[in-house]
């Protein structure tokens, strides 16, 4: 997120409490003041208390930040409940990540889709030249077959202006996007076209997922996956044995 303002240095807090809800109170003032200064072109898009008190949980997009009721402190870092033994930061990030991907448009992915209603859905962020990205390619019929749908999101990771960039910018304006895909993994040369792409948008939007490489596989429940699966294992972290 840009326009931070001073954060406390990246920390862990560990909630040694016994556990239960904040009790119920409205946001502050100063927290609803403090957050809308951070980013003056919009504010966070939800507020909400946390089981530790005076201190509340912000969210912008997929970010998660924490601040305190008078506004003084920002905490850039994962809750953790010791107690539950769960990362409560993950958990929202996780929420976060599902909102974002379910809301997207198709219309500007490469969408590959079982027959039937699908069973599961999967947001991949591919690289044309990745390996990796080939070999989940490769499987996807395993993963049709399984009724998980496929929906490309193009993230060249050389950057724009780069030979994988000017691919994925090939297989978008074809007329047959999931057949240049294909294409386009196996190795052939596309035609070069031109036209309006969506590319710089998912670029942008795998910043915010905290993407590192690829393939970058999003869960419609919003869990990541960072890296190649094979279609096996994936079948079976998503309970479609």
């Amino acid at each position: 997120m840009k326009n931070r303002i001073t954060i406390l240095t990246s920390v862990t807090l560990l909630w040694f409490m016994a556990g239960g809800v904040a009790q119920a109170e409205e946001i502050p003032t100063a927290v609803i003041t403090q957050l809308s200064q951070l980013v003056p072109s919009g504010g966070p898009d939800e507020i909400s208390k946390t089981p530790i008190p005076s201190l509340y949980e912000a969210r912008f997009g997929t970010t998660i930040l924490y601040i305190s009721a008078d506004g003084r402190y920002l905490i850039d870092g994962s809750v953790l409940d010791l107690k539950a033994q769960k990362n409560i930061t993950e958990e929202s990030m996780q929420s976060a990540r599902a909102e974002v991907v379910n809301g997207l448009e198709e219309g500007e992915m490469v969408v590959y889709a079982p027959k039937g209603k699908p069973r599961n859905t999967l947001t991949i962020f591919t690289d044309i030249d990745c390996p990796y990205c080939v070999r989940l390619h490769e499987e996807r019929q395993t993963l049709l077959d399984a009724g998980i749908k496929l929906r490309y999101l193009l993230y060249p990771r050389a950057g724009i202006n780069s030979p994988s960039y000017d691919k994925a910018v090939n297989v978008w304006c074809a007329e047959s996007r999931t057949e240049a895909m294909t294409l386009a993994k196996e190795g052939m040369d596309l035609e070069a076209k031109e036209c309006e792409t969506p590319i710089l948008s998912q670029i942008q939007l795998a910043s915010t997922f905290g993407l590192k490489g690829t393939p970058h596989i999003v869960i419609d429940t919003g869990e990541v996956i960072g890296g190649y699966m094979p279609a096996g294992r994936l079948i079976e972290k998503l309970g479609l044995q």
